[in-house]
C-alpha cells in the first residue's frame, strides 16, 4: 500500500517535487479514511485543522457563507491555511461525490513546509503570499501599476476560449459524461427553444448524488439556463465582475451572437498571475497536446513580464526550465497512452544544451536524448522496437506542444540520440577517446545533459562512465577548451567594440559567439576535468571554484560577466520582438546607454582574461 501512495504522491504537485525519503515517511503517517457523499468533513469556524487533507477519490466541496467557493478532484489539497495559521477553517468542507481521502498529520506538514522551499511556496496561504515570496527570492520589485495598465486592456479573445460541443436536449448524461471525458470538456451546451449547460459538477450533484440514472435522465433535465455569457470582444474585466456577481466559474463567450466556447477561472489565473504553481498545474491536469500548446504558448508572454518587471534572469532561466521540464513529462504520459503499452524496461528522457543547464529563456530548439536499461535479460517484447516507436512518437509530441525541432536533429527520434545504456557507453567511449571535431561539438551539447523523466540512476550511470573514461585524459580536455578560446571577443585595441561590417547584422556584435559560448565551453571542459555533476554554468564556477580549477577572483569576474551577458542577450531579444524581428544574439551597441557599453567592454575583457587563462594553463602544447 505504502508503494501505491507514494506513486500517487509522485504524480501530483507539489508532492511530485520532494525527494524520494520525504515521500516515504509521508505514506507512512498518511491516515486513509473514507468519508460517504454528503457528509461535512469539517465546519466554517470549527476548532484549528490536526490534518491537511489530499482527495484520493471523489469530490469534495468548499463552501463560504453557505456559498460554493472551490470544488476539489483527485490529487487537490486542502485544510492548509489553518494548518498555517493555527485559526479555525475559515470554509466548510463537504463531500459531494464518495471520497477516500489522505489524512497527513499537521507536525508532519508543517516539518515538510520549514525544510522544502518550493513546498512551503505552494502552501502559501493566499496568492499575493506567493508572488511576495517570489519577488523576495529574487529582491526585486514588481511594477504592479505596468501590470494593472496591461490586465485592463486586455479582451476576451486574449485569453485561452475553451471550445464546447453542442447537444440536443433529449440526448441522456450518461453519453454527454462520455464525451466530455474522452475529449476533456468540463462542460457542454443543450440545445433547445433556450440554449442551456450541463457542467461536470452539474452531473455530479445533480444527477450522481441524486441516485439519478445517467442514462435515463435527459440533458434537458438537469441543465442550468440562460447561458450567462459575454461577447469575445468585451475586456476581460467585464467577465470577471459578471463571473463575480452570478458566482460562477465558467462564463460562456460568444462571437456575434452566437455561443463559441467557455472561459474559465482557470484560464484568468493562469495568463494573469503568471505563477509558476499555478501553470505546472494545469500541465499536470493536462489530458492532450491541445492543453499543452495552451501552456506553452504563454511562456513567451511570461518570460517578457517577468523580466520587464525586474527579475533577474537566472532565476527566470529556471522558471521555465521547470515549465519545460513539466511538459516534457506529460507529454511523455501522453506518448505512452498513444502506444498503449508501458515501457519494458527502465528509461529516462534527458534534455542537453541550454535547456539541461537550465538556461532556456526565450523558445529555442529541441535538444534532447532517450537513455535505457538494455541489460535485462530476454524479454517477450523488443524493446529497442519500442523505444524507437517512442522516441518518433515523442518528438513529434513536441514539435505539436511548441518546441521547435533541432536543426541539428539532435532528438529523441534521431537513433543517433536514442540508445540503451550499454550501446551509449561504447558510442561515448569512441567519441571521448578520439577527439575529431566533429566528437566535440556532439559532446560539447551532451555534456550539459540532465534526467528530465524517468529513472535518474541510468543518467548518473552514464555521468560516472564519463568522469572515469575521462581520468588522465588531458588531451581531450585540452581539445575541449581549445573550442573555448577559438572565437575571440569582439573588443579591439583601446577598447573599441569590434561589429559586422557588412550584411543584416552590419553595425551589431554577437555576443553569444564572442561572450557567451566561450564562458559555457570553457567551465564545461573544467567541469569534466573536475568530475562536476552540476549543469549550470554558474553552478559549475562555484565548484570549480572551490576545487581551485579556477582563481577565485577570475570565477568572481566570470559569474558577473555571465549574468551581464545572459540579461543583455534576453533585454536586446524581447526588444527584437516588440519590433516585429526575429529575435538573435546580435546586439547593436548604439541602442546601449553608456553604462551598458561600458560594462559590456568590461565584460569581454573578462571574457579574454578567462580565454588567457585557458591558453596558459591548457592549450599552450596544441596545434592552433
Amino acid at each position: 500500500m505504502i508503494h501505491d501512495v507514494e506513486q500517487f504522491l509522485k504524480e501530483h504537485y507539489p508532492f511530485s517535487r520532494l525527494p524520494d525519503s520525504a515521500l516515504g515517511a509521508i505514506s507512512f503517517h498518511l491516515i486513509v479514511r473514507y468519508y460517504p457523499s454528503g457528509e461535512v468533513i469539517f465546519e466554517e469556524g470549527s476548532k484549528p485543522l490536526e490534518y491537511l487533507y489530499i482527495v484520493r477519490k471523489g469530490a469534495v466541496s468548499l463552501e463560504f457563507d453557505g456559498r460554493e467557493i472551490d470544488f476539489l478532484h483527485e490529487g487537490d489539497v486542502f485544510g492548509y491555511p489553518s494548518l498555517l495559521s493555527g485559526e479555525p477553517p475559515t470554509s466548510t468542507a463537504r463531500v459531494v461525490q464518495d471520497a477516500i481521502l489522505y489524512l497527513l498529520p499537521k507536525e508532519i506538514f508543517l516539518k515538510l513546509i520549514e525544510k522544502y522551499e518550493e513546498f512551503e511556496l505552494f502552501f502559501a496561504k493566499n496568492l499575493a503570499k506567493k508572488l511576495s515570496a517570489t519577488v523576495k527570492l529574487v529582491k526585486t520589485p514588481v511594477r504592479d501599476v505596468g501590470s494593472l495598465e496591461r490586465f485592463l486592456t486586455l479582451r476576451v479573445k486574449d485569453i485561452k476560449v475553451t471550445p464546447v460541443p453542442f447537444l440536443k436536449g433529449e440526448e441522456n448524461v450518461l453519453e454527454a459524461a462520455k464525451i466530455m471525458k474522452e475529449k476533456n470538456f468540463s462542460c457542454v451546451f443543450v440545445e433547445g427553444k433556450e440554449t442551456g449547460i450541463v457542467t461536470e459538477r452539474d452531473i455530479i450533484k445533480r444527477v450522481v448524488a441524486e441516485g439519478r440514472d445517467p442514462l435515463e435522465t435527459r440533458l434537458s433535465e438537469v441543465m442550468s439556463y440562460p447561458v450567462i455569457h459575454v461577447d469575445e470582444e468585451s475586456f476581460l474585466f467585464e467577465a470577471i465582475i459578471e463571473m463575480a456577481n452570478k458566482n460562477i466559474r465558467r462564463i460562456g463567450v460568444s462571437s456575434k451572437g452566437k455561443l463559441i466556447g467557455v472561459l474559465e477561472d482557470k484560464d484568468i489565473i493562469a495568463y494573469e498571475s503568471k505563477n509558476l504553481v499555478v501553470l505546472i498545474k494545469e500541465i499536470e491536469k493536462a489530458r492532450s497536446v491541445e492543453d499543452l500548446r495552451y501552456v506553452y504558448s504563454l511562456i513567451e508572454d511570461m518570460v517578457i513580464d517577468l523580466f520587464s518587471e525586474g527579475l533577474k534572469v537566472d532565476y527566470i532561466s529556471r522558471l521555465i526550465s521547470e515549465i519545460n521540464d513539466k511538459l516534457m513529462t506529460r507529454a511523455v504520459f501522453l506518448t505512452i497512452q498513444e502506444l498503449q503499452m508501458e515501457p519494458p524496461v527502465p528509461f529516462s528522457v534527458m534534455v542537453l544544451g541550454s535547456e539541461g543547464r537550465r538556461e532556456q529563456t526565450l523558445k529555442t530548439d529541441q535538444d534532447n536524448a532517450l537513455i535505457y536499461d538494455d541489460t535485462y535479460p530476454m524479454l517477450d517484447v523488443d524493446v529497442k522496437e519500442y523505444f524507437d516507436r517512442f522516441g518518433e512518437r515523442y518528438t513529434a509530441i513536441l514539435i505539436d506542444i511548441g518546441f521547435p525541432p533541432c536543426p541539428g536533429n539532435v532528438m529523441v527520434a534521431n537513433p543517433e540520440w536514442r540508445m540503451g545504456i550499454s550501446e551509449w557507453e561504447r558510442k561515448l567511449k569512441s567519441w571521448l577517446l578520439k577527439p575529431e571535431p566533429e566528437h566535440t561539438l556532439k559532446l560539447g551539447i551532451f555534456f550539459d545533459f540532465r534526467n528530465a523523466f524517468g529513472n535518474k540512476e541510468l543518467v548518473e550511470r552514464l555521468r560516472r562512465f564519463v568522469f572515469k573514461t575521462l581520468e588522465g585524459e588531458d588531451l581531450f580536455i585540452a581539445y575541449m577548451l581549445l573550442d573555448a578560446v577559438r572565437f575571440k571577443p569582439p573588443i579591439g585595441f583601446m577598447r573599441r567594440l569590434v561589429l559586422e561590417t557588412r550584411g543584416e547584422h552590419r553595425g551589431e556584435l554577437d555576443i553569444k559567439k564572442g561572450g557567451v559560448f566561450p564562458i559555457t565551453q570553457g567551465v564545461r571542459a573544467l567541469s569534466l576535468k573536475g568530475k562536476v555533476s552540476e549543469t549550470s554554468t554558474l553552478g559549475r564556477i562555484e565548484k570549480l571554484r572551490e576545487l581551485s580549477l579556477l582563481p577565485s577572483d577570475l570565477a568572481s569576474d566570470l559569474r558577473e560577466a555571465y549574468t551581464f551577458l545572459q540579461t543583455l542577450r534576453l533585454k536586446n531579444q524581447i526588444e527584437k520582438l516588440r519590433e516585429g524581428k526575429t529575435p538573435d544574439n546580435y546586439v547593436n551597441p548604439e541602442k546601449l546607454s553608456k553604462l551598458e557599453r561600458d560594462l559590456l567592454k568590461d565584460t569581454l575583457r573578462i571574457v579574454e582574461e578567462f580565454q588567457s587563462f585557458i591558453e596558459r594553463r591548457y592549450t599552450a602544447h596544441l596545434p592552433k
